[in-house]
């Protein structure tokens, strides 16, 4: 008996997993609004019931679904995990993560178009730009007082540029996949900006 409800156990995780693997592709490709239960059910071969009885609903395989992916890509995540001149030196890093995870970036630039509005369900889950642009800003000071630097550099100016370049890039790279184009785009980014506060590009490869 004991075999058969583990194998059972095994059985559900990897419907679930099915059903999650086959939802990333649809949100990603139709968003969540356009995607239906039945496009869902339809693509693992399996009845919409059978997605209410693991998930209860659409809402809840969306949430189960960025539960499972973490912090894969969002720049919020990645960004906030990083200090100092890191938060500038180790975009190219990000880039990588960027191009390792084209379907969970599909899925990120589908939330946000849906929930830009105020009203829309997700929007403050989704409204990191002010507390990345506060982070950049607040660890750039202190590294640029470590290393003696003193310019009139607008620092939470620059962290604007920063995140409006993350987005304006990935979004450009959703488009084309062009992965050495934007490999290059973060290098050079990186580059100019430590070049404006500090002097150097130090810690951003050439290649």
């Amino acid at each position: 008996m004991a075999e058969s409800v583990s194998a059972s156990a095994q059985r559900g995780v990897e419907r679930r997993t099915l059903i999650l693997d086959a939802a990333l592709e649809l949100f990603a490709e139709r968003g969540f609004i356009l995607t239906s239960l039945p496009m869902i059910a339809g693509r693992v071969g399996i009845t919409h019931a059978g997605i209410l009885h693991h998930f209860g609903s659409k809402d809840g395989v969306l949430r189960a679904l960025l539960e499972r992916e973490g912090p894969v890509p969002h720049f919020s995540a990645w960004v906030l995990n990083e200090s100092g001149a890191d938060v500038i030196a180790k975009l190219p890093d990000y880039a990588e993560l960027v191009i390792e995870h084209p379907l969970e970036m599909e899925l990120q630039f589908q939330l946000f178009w849906e929930n830009r509005h105020k009203a829309d369900p997700m929007h403050e889950e989704l409204l990191f730009d002010n507390l990345i642009r506060e982070h950049i800003a607040t660890e750039l000071s202190p590294a640029m007082v470590a290393r003696g630097v003193s310019n009139e550099v607008e620092l939470d100016v620059l962290a604007y540029n920063v995140f409006g370049f993350v987005i304006g890039a990935n979004s450009q790279w959703l488009v084309g996949r062009d992965d050495v184009m934007l490999r290059a785009a973060y290098r050079r980014f990186a580059s100019s900006a430590l070049q404006v506060l500090f002097g150097s590009a130090q810690g951003v490869p050439s290649q």
